[in-house]
């Protein structure tokens, strides 16, 4: 089995957040969703890109949370 290959970098979000930052989506994937206790945060695709360990990673940036329902 292959290891997943990281291609996108989370920016913004709650301070302190816990979750995975540098993480891997599909290739036509503009929006991402990240279950966080209670909450999903969701984060967009900005059409920039940031080399991380010497890899380019598109960048998704914060753009809000929404609340699990019960």
């Amino acid at each position: 089995m292959t290891e997943p290959k990281a291609n996108i970098l989370l920016e913004g979000g709650a301070a302190g957040a816990d979750f995975a930052r540098v993480r891997e989506v599909g290739a036509g994937e503009s929006v991402v969703k990240v279950l966080t206790g209670n909450r999903y945060e969701h984060f967009r695709r900005t059409g920039r890109s940031e080399e991380h360990e010497g890899v380019p990673l598109d960048v998704f940036e914060w753009s809000g949370n929404t609340f699990v329902a019960e």
